[in-house]
């Protein structure tokens, strides 16, 4: 199984030789006593999927949140191929990634997660500062959108 594998070399480069996911496959570290990135493996498809909860979903403004987290979206570009979304259960912003770790080595894998904690990190304060106020589409000239530019 290569993905509890990589969390095990995860965990002996940080220092944490016992790291390793526990009997029901899950995992989790916590970064710079801030953010907590969990890991969970799927033992039939060997896949990994990494996700951190950014904070809990505010009780008003949630269109112009919703707004902010679609854009972020958008081609993966604020999320650096990580994706935002709403756990409607537990009323909490998740970012999340799925991978297949047979495409990772140990150091691919680091760099993936080092990316992935600095863009937790990015849409936690987000969230904290409330969503920037957007324009609406209408409002945007023709030809203005930035990845419509040639």
């Amino acid at each position: 199984m290569k993905a509890a594998a990589l969390l095990h070399d995860l965990g002996l480069s940080m220092g944490l030789p016992a790291f390793a996911v526990d009997a029901a496959g899950c995992a989790r570290l916590e970064f710079d006593g801030r953010t907590r990135v969990n890991f969970e493996v799927d033992t039939e498809t060997d896949r990994l999927q990494l996700y951190s909860v950014l904070g809990p979903l505010p009780g008003e403004g949630r269109e112009a949140l919703y707004r902010t987290l679609l854009e972020g979206n958008l081609f993966g570009g604020g999320t650096r191929g990580a994706s935002l979304a709403v756990d409607s259960l537990a009323h909490e912003v998740v970012l999340c990634q799925c991978l297949s770790a047979e495409l990772y080595s140990g150091e691919a894998f680091i760099a993936l997660l080092e990316e992935f904690v600095t863009c937790a990190q990015h849409w936690t304060e987000t969230l904290q500062s409330g969503p920037a106020p957007t324009a609406a589409l209408d409002d945007t000239p023709a030809g203005e959108l930035p990845y419509l530019r040639a």
